[in-house]
């Protein structure tokens, strides 16, 4: 009878833990270290936010530096290195300066092969438009501050939640510029005025904008999500099997199941089933 009653109580514990954390998708803040979370900041659409970079592990980290289109990061940003550009060197001097063009990769690349932020985190994971970053700006409000030493953006939604932009600069040439000073967000909006202009958020010191980059310009890239108290794996790749192990964010955390005994603990995903690591 003892026995019974323990192994009841033990399953009304553990349908209880995946019960609270499949419903922890989205937070009003992050619960804890494992990051990313997706933020809900109360704004109007239901979009969340990411609480960290494209790249990073945490919501002070930089991250990964991504010209548009583009899904790696690189030694060197320019329209020579940019995937989607084409052109002729004339004078040897490592630019383009004649015949100059560029691929149309679209007007907006969220969910396509080209955004970043979908393919390195699939599930509903994707680069914001330039009209979901004027909802962030327009809803939330904003103070210059630190996190950690890392200078950046505070934003704080109508519900008071907040999230943090870190000021990582943006990559151009084989250099990083303004990293303290400024943060540069690609959108997955193209320029409607010029299509190889792509539309950004910069947040600085002085104040935040909306604006165009040249698409071969390494910029910071923060994602969003609208899903909503669910769990959602990353999409089926040639990348990506069902022996790979996922925490409940759809963020992939291990790449085979013996890699599970060095997981913190909490719950996972594999094979599409829930697993628990104590």
């Amino acid at each position: 009878m003892m026995m019974k009653k323990f192994l009841h109580l033990f399953l009304v514990s553990f349908m209880t833990l995946l019960t609270a954390n499949a419903q922890n998708v989205n937070t009003l803040s992050c619960p804890d270290d494992n990051h990313p979370h997706a933020i809900d900041l109360g704004l109007p659409s239901g979009t969340k936010w990411a609480c960290c970079n494209v790249g990073a592990d945490k919501p002070e980290a930089y991250g990964g530096y991504y010209a548009w289109g583009e899904i790696e990061e690189k030694s060197t940003y320019t329209e020579m290195t940019y995937q989607y550009c084409t052109g002729e060197d004339t004078d040897g001097d490592g630019y383009y300066d004649s015949n100059i063009s560029y691929q149309s990769l679209g007007s907006d690349i969220a969910n396509t092969e080209y955004d970043v932020a979908h393919v390195k985190w699939g599930g509903s994971w994707v680069m914001p438009s330039h009209d979901q970053q004027m909802e962030l700006i327009s809803s939330c409000t904003y103070t210059w501050t630190s996190i950690n030493g890392v200078s950046g953006e505070e934003l704080t939604g109508p519900n008071g939640c907040t999230i943090f932009f870190p000021a990582a600069g943006f990559a151009y040439l084989d250099e990083v510029y303004h990293s303290t000073v400024d943060g540069n967000y690609w959108s997955s909006t193209q320029n409607p005025m010029f299509s190889y202009f792509s539309n950004h958020l910069t947040f600085a010191s002085y104040g935040v904008s909306l604006g165009s980059y040249n698409q071969s310009r390494g910029l910071s890239v923060r994602l969003v999500t609208s899903v909503t108290n669910s769990i959602y794996l990353p999409k089926s790749s040639s990348e990506i099997s069902n022996q790979a192990i996922y925490n409940i964010y759809g963020i992939k955390v291990a790449s085979n199941p013996k890699e599970i005994g060095k997981l913190p603990s909490g719950v996972y995903i594999f094979n599409g089933k829930k697993v628990v690591v104590k």
